[in-house]
């Protein structure tokens, strides 16, 4: 990652436990709140889930719900064991409702256990240049080896936003499966307008102890740039505190060679 001094504002003050803002073309830091200090990500671990299922699923190929998945803690979809979906419906599931039950279905069909899963998750993280990520679970629920890093969670929504389906995925508002309405569960999706560029889509995520967090990419420039918040005590604060990095991100020179911070 390139670092050097930053010109132009400095965002205002951050409450969230760890924030960054990364400028995809070039892989630098706009910001940067500890961002390399791992913690628990919640539910922003679902962007690594969509990725390996976009990656080893076509939209029609089947996912298979077994008990364990159809148990897991909520959020679910409330999808009953022994029920196959379809992968495409699956993706939409993890993504907009950020359903546990779905996920650990995803990880099983692909991975054939939740450990096999997750050292798939992981060779992937190694791949596109995470350090600090370890995950232990596909949909972020607790558990205390469970981690990543602001960084880490930006390099993987950053790789996430390069699949069309994904894409799809985070922007769709409304989606139906089996007769079941979802809706997207990120803000962010509904603003019609922004003062910082446009919402390509992002991840939600909240755990007693990871707080909240938001993953968001936005063009700005013509340039792919990516917020992460993690740690947000409130869930308006991570919302506010998102759309200030982004803000404070499109006042930047896009020539400027940021310094992580």
């Amino acid at each position: 990652m390139q670092s050097g001094p930053v010109a132009g504002p400095r965002p205002a003050s951050v409450n969230a436990k760890a924030a960054v803002v990364l400028d995809v073309p070039s892989r630098a830091w706009l910001y940067d709140k500890r961002g390399d200090v791992p913690m628990y990500p919640a539910s922003t671990t679902k962007l690594m889930t969509a990725i390996l299922l976009v990656t080893h699923l076509e939209p029609d190929d089947p996912v298979y719900v077994s008990s364990t998945a159809a148990h897991q803690h909520r959020v679910r979809l409330g999808v009953r064991a022994g029920t196959v979906m379809r992968a495409e419906d699956a993706l939409h599931a993890v993504l907009m409702k950020s359903a546990n039950d779905v996920a650990y279905a995803v990880a099983e069909t692909i991975g054939g256990s939740e450990q096999g899963f997750a050292r798939m998750m992981n060779v992937k993280a190694r791949l596109i240049g995470c350090r600090h990520t370890n995950f232990i679970t596909p949909n972020g629920l607790h558990d205390d080896d469970h981690l990543s890093s602001a960084h880490d969670i930006a390099l993987i929504t950053a790789e996430a936003v390069r699949y069309p389906r994904i894409v799809q995925a985070l922007q769709a508002r409304q989606y139906v499966i089996e007769g079941r309405h979802i809706r997207n569960g990120n803000r962010m999706i509904y603003l019609e307008q922004t003062s910082f560029g446009r919402v390509i889509g992002g991840k939600t995520g909240y755990t007693s102890k990871a707080m909240y967090c938001l993953a968001l990419a936005a063009e700005q420039h013509g340039r792919v740039r990516v917020s992460v918040v993690l740690g947000a005590p409130r869930k308006s604060l991570m919302y506010r505190e998102t759309r200030r990095l982004l803000e404070y991100a499109a006042k930047l020179d896009p020539s400027a060679q940021p310094e992580s911070g």
